[in-house]
């Protein structure tokens, strides 16, 4: 389930027409942010959802 809700989260937060559209609009230092926001944020969701459903 963890892993599923992850995958939910990621996907639209990583497709490359968005992601290019992030990167001229947050410049290249918030892009990284960005990026590293989305994939703490997805696994830290994950793994809550594993210990509730658990």
């Amino acid at each position: 389930m963890g892993s599923a809700s992850t995958f939910m989260i990621t996907g639209p937060a990583t497709k490359i027409s968005n992601l290019g559209a992030l990167k001229i609009v947050l410049g290249v230092k918030r892009f990284i942010l960005y990026i590293a926001y989305v994939m703490v944020f997805s696994l830290l969701c994950g793994l809550v959802v594993n210990i509730v459903v658990l």
